[in-house]
């Protein structure tokens, strides 16, 4: 050791044993102070509380002079309050300088803890180093319009619930982050549940997170240890601070909502939570359970919407009091939400060599119309003006729940989707049913208004058409439905994104139980070229088993009811029954025939032939009783208890041909994990494909797409 660290040290110890000493002459100073001297602090001391006292009520009138805000007024209060009695500390500290351990002491009961909201405690604390496009310390100025949201979750706010329907992109995940953050370092005694839609997601996404912000959060890697934070990835418990604890829930999962009574909830991508989970009820309701016992209990519901009528975070909000942030023209300066209907856009044609079907207009330049005045707002305005936004309340009278909706529009320059990216979206999505649901729900954060709740079957007799004789198909697909006395299957070739060619429906009569029947369905769908086929295998399943288990190219599904349910499993749950064919008994596919039957009556409304789009031949076997089975169902909004939910019903005994084009387009998902192909080979070149000219048929559709 030098001998400069060895004197600093030695210096460091002296100024400690002086500290001391100093502090052993005040205790003692106290302890044998004179009676008159503590009247006199005890004189002084009551002499500055009622000098603070005659303060206050001028004091709390000029501080909520001219607000109108609930929240704000609160805030404005509490600070004021603080701000005289930390005063009071300091004036009885002066005054009592002969007894300063006393004086010390009052100072110290007087003065509350430091008030901070979560947007302060942001900006002063939280850190982003990676995965942002924005790195270095937080700052709630790029996303003005997230302060209010996150000062409501402050402890000092008497508001309960904050509801937020929102898109992606605009910072509504970072506020659930700054509020965790704010909870750990801040308040330290305070338990949390949080909640995602699965385990599986919890531990994806949201523990890599939660230990990505405190890692990169100097203050809150001071609270947990090195080993506490590698847990984070695996467990569904951090315990930080004074044993305080943030318990990570999945909402499918019953075992990991039973936790403790606590004060406060995070409900993330809530539309994703199943409305029964394990036969115990609606996740939520067991989550507000858990908050029963504290009057000063705080709700976070955050999410993207989903569909009409079942949407969580729509419901919610509609309970709420509905704010939007109003942001002033530049030109006019009358207060307006940013609505997608406002976007204006110039846009560039395709030349006449690009095929109709896939022509598709480009973004050329692109503005916003003030709804007021009809100003013209150029994207670079969108800074200043969300600078100088609003939230305004449809439903003021509602106190306790704040509601708030945010679209892609509002994303900050260099954060988010522009305007141009965000119009040439819209138009990209115009002609898939996929595409222009993600675009509703996540670029404009509003719910799906399903457009296939019923089909006209006489109008869909005017879309026969005669084919062309050079079509050539990607792939080819069958599916089959299962009676007693007979099987059905439509046959369906697909080219680029889903463009369906209804190529015939057969009808095989006989007892299904007897081998004939299925050997001449065999010999049908091998003179149709078929590349997979969905057999149904809901009715006799060991006659259908017993066909898949001898034909690679077929697959046994059975349809599976739900709105939210997929067409089909993901990719890597399909291969995983693939693979199980050979180690035991025939797999399964489950098919989710509710998105099924949504997507083909959303789609034989498409005007124009592309994505999409559904064609039907002009041959005997397209009849109107084909027709009037195709439109047999309809979509209603039911109620249970106070529960909406969307169900499919019949509207006439028989429905096969539906079940069938269903089950065609099913197999379409799959054909590109289907095992290699043991049938029958051509022994013919394959024609290089073309593009099919577009057929004389009549017309029919829907033809406003702008939802």
């Amino acid at each position: 050791m030098s001998t400069a660290t060895l004197a600093s040290l030695q210096a460091e110890r002296e100024k400690l044993r002086a500290t001391r000493a100093k502090e052993d002459f005040e205790e003692y100073q106290a302890r044998t102070c004179t009676k008159d001297a503590l009247t006199t602090a005890g004189i002084r001391s009551r002499k500055a509380m009622l000098d603070i006292l005659d303060k206050l009520p001028g004091r709390l009138v000029e501080a909520i002079d001219g607000q109108h805000d609930e929240t704000r007024v609160h805030y404005h209060m509490s600070d004021t309050v603080h701000d005289l009695l930390s005063q009071f500390g300091e004036t009885v500290e002066k005054d009592t300088q002969a007894l300063p351990l006393i004086g010390r002491r009052i100072k110290m009961g007087a003065t509350p803890r430091e008030i901070i909201s979560v947007s302060k405690w942001a900006d002063k604390y939280r850190w982003l180093k990676s995965g942002t496009n924005a790195p270095g310390k937080w700052d709630t100025n790029l996303t003005p319009y997230m302060r209010e949201i996150m000062d409501n979750l402050s402890e000092h706010s008497p508001v309960r619930q904050i509801t937020f329907i929102k898109s992606a992109g605009v910072g509504g995940t970072e506020a659930l982050y700054n509020w965790i953050g704010y909870i750990m370092h801040h308040l330290q005694n305070k338990d949390l549940l949080l909640v995602v839609p699965t385990l599986d997601l919890r531990d994806r996404s949201f523990n890599p997170r939660l230990a990505k912000m405190i890692d990169e959060t100097p203050a809150l890697k001071e609270l947990v240890n090195t080993s506490t934070r590698n847990r984070t990835n695996r467990e569904n418990l951090l315990e930080y601070g004074a044993r305080a604890r943030i318990i990570k829930a999945g909402a499918n999962s019953p075992d990991s909502l039973r936790a403790d009574h606590l004060p406060y909830v995070i409900c993330d991508e809530i539309d994703a939570f199943p409305w029964d989970v394990g036969g115990e009820g609606d996740p939520m309701t067991l989550i507000e359970n858990r908050q029963r016992t504290y009057s000063r209990a705080k709700t976070y519901l955050v999410s993207t919407p989903a569909i009409e009528h079942t949407s969580r975070i729509d419901m919610m909000y509609r309970r709420s009091d509905r704010r939007r942030y109003h942001v002033a023209c530049p030109h006019c300066g009358e207060y307006q939400p940013l609505e997608f209907k406002q976007l204006q856009w110039k846009k560039t044609l395709p030349t006449a060599d690009v095929p109709e079907h896939e022509q598709l207009a480009q973004v050329e330049k692109v503005w916003y119309a003030c709804k007021a005045n009809g100003c013209v707002i150029e994207e670079g305005h969108k800074t200043a003006m969300l600078a100088a936004g609003r939230w305004i309340a449809d439903r003021p009278d509602i106190k306790l729940h704040r509601g708030y909706h945010l679209n892609a529009l509002y994303a900050p320059i260099g954060l988010g989707l522009g305007w141009k990216a965000i119009a040439q979206k819209w138009i990209n999505s115009q002609n898939d049913t996929s595409e222009m649901k993600g675009f509703i729900n996540t670029y404009l954060g509003e719910v799906w208004t399903e457009q296939g709740d019923s089909i006209d079957d006489y109008a869909l007799i005017a879309r026969l058409e005669v084919y062309p004789q050079d079509l050539i198909f990607e792939t080819t697909t069958a599916g089959v439905d299962v009676q007693k006395d007979r099987l059905e299957a439509t046959i369906v070739g697909w080219q680029a994104d889903e463009e369906a060619w209804v190529m015939d429906h057969l009808i095989i009569p006989g007892e299904t139980t007897q081998s004939h029947v299925w050997n001449e369905l065999d010999q049908s769908l091998r003179d149709a070229n078929v590349d997979l086929a969905a057999i149904d295998s809901g009715y006799n399943t060991s006659m259908a088993k017993e066909f898949v288990a001898k034909r690679a190219w077929t697959i046994a599904i059975k349809g599976m009811p739900g709105i939210s349910r997929p067409l089909v499993d993901d990719e890597r749950a399909r291969r995983q029954r693939l693979r199980k064919r050979r180690r035991r008994s025939i797999p399964i596919e489950p098919i989710g025939v509710d998105q099924g039957k949504a997507l083909i009556y959303a789609r034989v409304k498409l005007q124009e032939p592309g994505p999409g789009y559904i064609h039907f031949p002009n041959t005997p076997a397209f009849d109107t009783e084909y027709f009037a089975q195709l439109a047999a169902e309809k979509l209603v909004t039911k109620v249970r208890g106070t529960r909406p939910y969307q169900e499919w019903v019949q509207t006439r005994s028989r429905n096969e041909t539906l079940d069938c084009l269903n089950y065609a387009l099913a197999a379409r998902r799959m054909v590109t994990v289907k095992p290699k192909k043991t049938k029958r080979a051509t022994g013919q070149q394959q024609p290089p494909k073309t593009t099919p000219h577009k057929p004389e048929r009549g017309g029919f559709g829907n033809t406003d797409w702008n939802l």
